[in-house]
């Protein structure tokens, strides 16, 4: 899901005027005048990119110099292609593009910057192969060549490195574990190929046909808009499909507003940036110190919370979103500030240990932001500051829907009625049809995914990102912003996302070093890919909720395309990194772990907490099986200890949403295991909170039910009487035995209907849980009852012993104390907490 948005109108050159209504209580942004002063943890950054000459007529706008667009036919249910994505690969004896490179620890700056946590990280210099030349126009960043520290001997019982993959030289040095979260060295760049020639407009567009047709015939997917541009100039601007289907209209690159998610987060940011350039805003200062304090206080538990923890989300923050991220109902939208108020979620760690992905962050800083710039809201400062200076006229954060008063209701004016018109709706494919879906609400968290723009408007927006924040005159961030956006905030293994001021760092499958952000809401799904080796920006958004593989494919196809459409079989463990070579190291791995981005207590903790539990297990050949709610994911050891990469670029799996694994090995056994998308980390589980266990736990709980019926209708004699005390004791307890049964059944049936977890956004608190919870509530109440009454059902006073026998009264103190130690792991899952 994803982000958020903010604006800013800045000059360099000819001045920019404003329209007279254009939110005039902002402050006027002038990048040259206020140099950012805070220090900042990241060292002194390469110099990006100089901006690619202006194109000389074209523009985003797609107006006589767009390429010709052709509006396919609405896709009809068919047998769908094999599985997986659009195939790319190499053959023998052609050189391979540089495939995802054995992750590398990134090496330490000799200083770090205060307060910031240090540990060892050795590395040492990837492998490179030769990438086949590709007709590209770009400018080469400069290259800042980092030497690698000598490094020490590995931890014992671990291999140093592994025997070559697939030929590759192995590294001269091994990695130890938990890279730092310290300034980092910037990414650079390989060398550009061919930066005489452009790329062909021609084959972009003949190959987007195909490859988009195709997987929205595979996916049934309703739509699809697409923007690439190589510089300043739009290659293409093209939508797929239908946007609405009553009427029946077809998607419009120039028209069609589709909704942007977590995109959004990189306007908010942009905003950030000119507001740390004018002074107003302090990098490392605290965040709390620039909202209102109804709407946020630092927890004194941690330290304080700065702009820094929320652009590379590494805040400490749980992440709640059930039941209210999303509204559908238009009528039921809360204020802003309320929502922030109510829905604040718990601080779990102090900033700047590792990340894990947030949307409120953002949010946070963009609320933040609206009051250092004096702007009315979040969609205003938007506006002014990057919608209306890039000419950006079908992009905002606003909203269709009524709003009678918004000084009582705290919500910003909503979308004009021109621009609702032009929105898509949203679909559903249910097998056979397609479903038109409700708007998906998110005004309160607009600044972290609450954006809506065309392919047009994208266009534009990438040909600033290529320009170092210049376009057609207009400057929106100067140049140390341009390196901020290209410089990892956080010291990551090579490879591994560092979060350049907000925006994700990734590594492309054909190696191309890409930054960007993707994002989703319930029924859209979009991806922004900036490629500054090859001056290329690539937007892509769908309109149907089964658009996601879509979104996230197109951009590695196209660029596998650029690069020569060379197949790469999949990596396959040598014989020397078999599981019978390297026991302990392989056991030490395997495991339950869970994710770090979900709820901590309550009802939806136990939920989410459940869905986002991954087991980790090792295959005889030395391969590591990723076993999640979606299926598996195959990955093959690094030649450094505790690195694992995707074992099939091309069609990855669930592996996709996470790159490569870091395992952060403590000993002879790991604790953790962080992603190369850096979005979350998964911390290994105690056998009490393994999903698992709470299996095995259930089903003897289900046996001892199913016994206590049993016991009702055992064979008395006339000489068995027992007590009134074990006489109601009996009832209680088969009470309480159904309230288990029907609890366990009740939530099982509704958990296996879970199909699509998505829908518990706009269904929580799902009925059938909670009033499993509630079933499950008093069912610990009454054994907590049976427990404290045992002694006088024990001792039969003044009686002749034919009440219970000894084994009877044993066999119920057994069943109550289990029926107590199923309640506490329950309770510690927080399946108890039936009024969340």
């Amino acid at each position: 899901m994803a982000a958020a948005a903010l604006m800013a109108v800045l000059m360099s050159g000819p001045a920019v005027t404003l329209a007279q209504d254009a939110t005039p209580e902002l402050h006027p942004f002038v990048p040259e005048k206020t140099p950012e002063k805070a220090p900042e943890k990241t060292p002194e950054a390469t110099p990006a990119a100089a901006p690619a000459a202006a194109a000389s007529s074209s523009s985003a706008s797609t107006s006589s110099a767009a390429p010709k667009r052709v509006h396919p036919k609405v896709p009809h249910p068919a047998t769908p292609a094999a599985p997986g994505q659009v195939p790319v690969a190499t053959t023998p004896g052609v050189p391979k593009p540089v495939t995802a490179p054995a992750p590398q620890p990134r090496p330490i700056p000799a200083t770090p910057a205060p307060g910031a946590a240090q540990h060892p990280v050795q590395t040492a210099p990837a492998p490179t192969q030769p990438r086949p030349a590709t007709p590209v126009a770009a400018t080469p960043p400069a290259q800042h060549p980092v030497q690698a520290p000598v490094a020490p001997p590995p931890p014992p019982g671990l291999p140093a490195t592994f025997p070559t993959v697939n030929g590759a030289p192995p590294p001269a040095v091994t990695v130890a574990t938990n890279p730092s979260l310290v300034s980092a060295q910037p990414v650079n760049a390989a060398t550009p190929r061919n930066p005489a020639t452009p790329i062909s407009a021609d084959d972009i567009e003949t190959y987007t046909d195909s490859v988009v047709r195709t997987l929205m015939q595979r996916d049934h997917v309703m739509g699809v808009t697409v923007a690439v541009v190589q510089g300043n100039t739009p290659i293409l601007v093209k939508g797929y499909g239908y946007d609405r289907l009553s009427p029946v209209r077809r998607v419009d690159p120039n028209n069609s507003l589709f909704r942007l998610g977590s995109i959004s987060k990189v306007f908010t940011w942009i905003v950030a940036r000119q507001e740390i350039e004018a002074g107003r805003i302090k990098l490392d200062a605290p965040i709390a110190q620039y909202v209102p304090n109804d709407i946020f206080n630092d927890d004194r538990r941690f330290r304080p919370l700065t702009l820094r923890a929320l652009m590379d989300h590494t805040g400490g923050f749980e992440d709640t979103s059930l039941g209210h991220l999303f509204q559908l109902n238009p009528n039921r939208i809360p204020g802003v500030d309320s929502y922030l108020r109510h829905h604040q979620p718990h601080r779990e760690r102090d900033p700047d240990v590792f990340s894990s992905y947030s949307n409120f962050g953002p949010e946070l800083a963009a609320r933040a932001l609206s009051q250092t710039a004096q702007a009315k809201d979040v969609p205003s400062l938007m506006e002014a500051r990057v919608f209306q200076p890039l000419g950006m006229d079908h992009t905002s954060l606003r909203e269709p829907y009524a709003v009678a008063s918004p000084e009582v209701d705290g919500l910003p004016q909503p979308l004009s009625a021109v621009l609702t018109q032009d929105l898509s709706d949203g679909f559903v494919w249910d097998g056979a049809t397609y479903e038109a879906q409700p708007f998906d609400h998110v005004i309160p968290m607009s600044g972290a995914l609450g954006a809506s723009s065309t392919a047009k408007d994208m266009a534009r927006f990438m040909a600033l990102m290529l320009g170092n924040g210049v376009l057609d005159g207009v400057q929106l961030f100067n140049a140390d912003s341009a390196r901020a956006f290209r410089t990892p905030m956080l010291a990551m293994p090579a490879g591994y996302n560092g979060w350049a001021s907000g925006l994700m760092i990734r590594t492309a499958p054909s190696g191309y070093v890409t930054y960007g952000h993707g994002g989703s809401t319930l029924w859209f799904n979009s991806n922004m890919v900036i490629v500054p080796e090859l001056n290329l920006g690539i937007f892509i958004s769908t309109n149907t909720q089964t658009g996601e593989n879509l979104a996230n494919a197109y951009p590695s196809l196209l660029l596998d395309h650029l690069s020569g459409d060379l197949v790469r079989p999949p990596l396959m463990p040598t014989p020397d990194q078999a599981y019978a070579n390297h026991k302990d190291y392989y056991n030490g791995l395997k495991g339950q772990y869970v994710s770090t981005r979900r709820a901590y207590g309550g009802l939806e903790g136990a939920i989410t907490r459940l869905i986002n539990t991954v087991e980790v297990t090792v295959d005889n050949d030395g391969r590591l099986i990723l076993t999640t709610r979606n299926g598996l994911s195959a990955f093959v050891p690094a030649q450094a200890q505790g690195f694992f990469n995707q074992q099939d670029s091309e069609d990855p799996g669930p592996a996709a949403a996470t790159g490569g694994l870091h395992f952060l090995i403590k000993g002879s056994k790991a604790t953790a295991f962080e992603t190369a998308t850096n979005l979350n980390r998964y911390e290994r589980v105690g056998w009490w909170m393994s999903p698992d266990t709470a299996k095995v736990l259930t089903v003897i709980t289900l046996i001892t039910c199913g016994l206590t019926f049993l016991s009702l209708f055992q064979g008395a004699d006339r000489h068995y009487r027992p007590t009134e005390e074990q006489v109601r004791a009996s009832i209680i307890s088969a009470g309480i035995a159904a309230l288990w049964i029907i609890a366990v059944a009740v939530f099982h049936h509704w958990l296996s209907n879970l199909d699509d977890a998505s829908t518990l956004f706009v269904h929580w608190p799902a009925g059938p849980v909670q009033f499993a919870s509630v079933l499950a509530f008093i069912a610990t109440l009454g054994t907590v009852y049976q427990i404290i009454t045992y002694y006088f059902v024990y001792n039969e006073r003044n009686r002749y012993g034919d009440g219970w026998s000894e084994w009877q009264k044993y066999a119920h103190a057994g069943l109550l104390a289990w029926w107590a130690f199923y309640a506490v792991i329950i309770a510690l899952w927080g399946g108890l907490a039936c009024w969340s």
